[in-house]
């Protein structure tokens, strides 16, 4: 017995002699058992209040007391953040989560951290950097559980008891000798070089004091006119780059600043980066966009960062991307980008779903089943007004869409009909004006929600694409199908010219399916190192005057 406890105390002596934190150990009386507790009296000098907002349930200085000392057993009481790296990874995605304002606490948890290293107290900073590893695990999972929490401008709930469990038991942190945890901790702490460009970028924004910039009431700007708080804007057009610092120099000592020459090509630039007519007149998207706090833009690059973390990776099989309001779609493939499309998506009134998906089904020359939202909002009052409306929209009238005999709509007095029990359906044939085109492309979801191509080539030349009625209509949609078709690797199949000269309906099944992930990103640093922010027509970054309603904000997974 002896021997084994004086065993016991030479393992500490010598962990100890490492530099390892200091523990408290308890032998237990008929059976040599270990019981190891960590000295949180470590960490006292600094008071610890984050754990009351972060995790008020569990009544501790730390959050998870026995994941932090079976991390710390497993590896053999070796302090874990040692290397600047490791700390600064660990900095950054708090720093994240602070900005997003997601979650409260963590702006304490930071000020704590940086107390005990200020101090240089590094077995106290390791014990609460651990926690505070836990903590941003726990909060990223709650997020990925529920998505739909970075769309409804609230915050993700305190840590309980029952986070735990969740994301611990898929890790097997425990499992992991010194090496490889801390392997496993730098992996999981690393940002790719975009992002971690974001976040200092968001940072600085942060920092920065509010400009004075105030958005215009009405009316339009346009080149020549003098621009009313025109110096306020310059220097906000100054801080985001889009000006040249000899051109800002020069207009800002002008008694009025004119919308023209550099000012105007500054007024370009903005529009360009945030997805606006880059015309150069300021109206009031743009005026709205100048006008949002410096630290709101931090805010939405924070919480941006986690919106597009959402969805596949795009390294088994290829992602089909579509992001809302950059009205954009994208395939990558292996963390490439194979193809790029403008689409147009779903007008506020009429949003489209956010939701993950996989392609499955591609009809080319396809009848247009029209939708119910479309059938008794457009086209039964369009029977209303004109008896010859089905007529010019080139619709037929079914008796349902298991039974597609056509009936006369002189059978109907329009003028009783209640659209929403209105028991007919309505269908548009193929050919020339169809309302999908050639082609559309079906994935399982509840929302009928799929991408098509279509005849109203000109919609595309807007910078403003939330036109439609909730599906997503795609300019390239010829090249997309030839993309899913050579994707499938099948040689014998017929390509897809072929298939739209037959002129019959021909629904392919597809045995190599694609990703689909309807986003909503507003905020992002792009690969020349450009913000890019847009519009966010939906209101999901803010509450708007007439909010889309929850459903179309709830984020559901649909993938095969």
């Amino acid at each position: 017995m002896f021997c084994v406890i004086k065993r016991i105390k030479t393992a500490l002596e010598k962990i100890m002699a490492l530099g390892s934190i200091f523990f408290v150990t308890a032998i237990c009386a008929q059976s040599v058992k270990q019981d190891v507790r960590l000295d949180y009296s470590l960490i006292e000098p600094v008071k610890i209040y984050s754990s009351q907002q972060i995790c008020p349930q569990f009544a501790g200085s730390v959050c998870f007391t026995d994941l932090t000392e079976k991390v710390y057993a497993n590896n053999g009481f070796l302090p874990l953040w040692e290397d600047n790296a490791l700390r600064q990874g660990l900095y950054t995605k708090l720093t994240i989560l602070r900005l997003s304002g997601l979650f409260i606490g963590i702006n304490q948890r930071i000020a704590e951290l940086k107390a005990l290293e200020a101090n240089q107290d590094k077995r106290g900073f390791d014990i609460l950097a651990t926690d505070s590893y836990w903590v941003v695990k726990a909060v990223e999972q709650l997020i990925e559980d529920n998505p739909t929490l970075l769309f409804r401008h609230k915050e993700v709930p305190p840590l309980g008891h029952n986070q735990v469990v969740d994301y611990t038991s898929e890790y097997g942190f425990f499992e992991l000798e010194q090496t490889r945890f801390l392997n496993r901790l730098y992996a999981d702490l690393a940002l790719p070089r975009l992002s971690q460009t974001a976040i200092r970028l968001a940072q600085s924004f942060f920092d920065l004091a509010s400009h004075e910039y105030q958005p215009i009431k009405r009316g339009l700007i346009k080149q020549g006119q003098v621009i009313p708080n025109g110096h306020a804007l310059l220097e906000v057009l100054n801080t985001y780059g889009d000006i040249n610092i000899d051109d800002y120099l020069i207009a800002r000592e002008q008694y009025s600043i004119i919308n023209t020459g550099a000012v105007n090509q500054a007024i370009r630039r903005f529009q360009l980066r945030n997805g606006l007519e880059d015309d150069g007149i300021i109206g009031s998207a743009t005026s709205q966009q100048v006008a949002l706090p410096y630290q709101e833009v931090a805010r939405l690059i924070a919480l941006n960062h986690y919106r597009s973390q959402l969805g596949a990776t795009g390294n088994e099989r290829p992602i089909i991307r579509v992001n809302i309001p950059d009205y954009r779609l994208q395939i990558t493939h292996q963390q490439e980008v194979v193809f790029e499309s403008r689409v147009i998506v779903g007008r506020t009134a009429r949003p489209t779903n956010l939701f993950s998906s996989s392609m499955n089904i591609m009809v080319v020359n396809p009848y247009w089943n029209v939708p119910e939202t479309i059938k008794t909002k457009d086209v039964i009052p369009g029977m209303k007004a004109s008896s010859d409306y089905l007529q010019q929209t080139n619709l037929k009238m079914i008796r349902s869409w298991d039974d597609r005999t056509e009936i006369s709509p002189e059978m109907v007095e329009w003028s009783n009909v209640d659209p929403n029990t209105f028991p007919y359906e309505f269908m548009q044939s193929p050919g020339r004006g169809n309302a999908l085109g050639n082609v559309k492309f079906l994935m399982p979801n509840d929302f009928s929600v799929y991408l098509h191509d279509t005849p109203s080539r000109s919609l595309f030349n807007k910078a403003r694409r939330n036109l439609s009625s909730g599906c997503v209509r795609v300019e390239k949609a010829a090249e997309l199908a030839e993309y899913v078709l050579d994707y499938q690797q099948r040689p014998s199949w017929r390509n897809y010219q072929q298939l739209v000269s037959d002129g019959r309906t021909n629904t392919i099944t597809l045995p190599r399916k694609i990703d689909v992930d309807v986003t909503y990103v507003t905020a992002w640093v792009d690969e020349n190192n450009q913000l890019q922010l847009r519009e966010d027509i939906y209101g999901y970054d803010r509450p708007i005057k007439r909010p889309v309603k929850l459903q179309y904000s709830t984020v559901k997974n649909y993938r095969q």
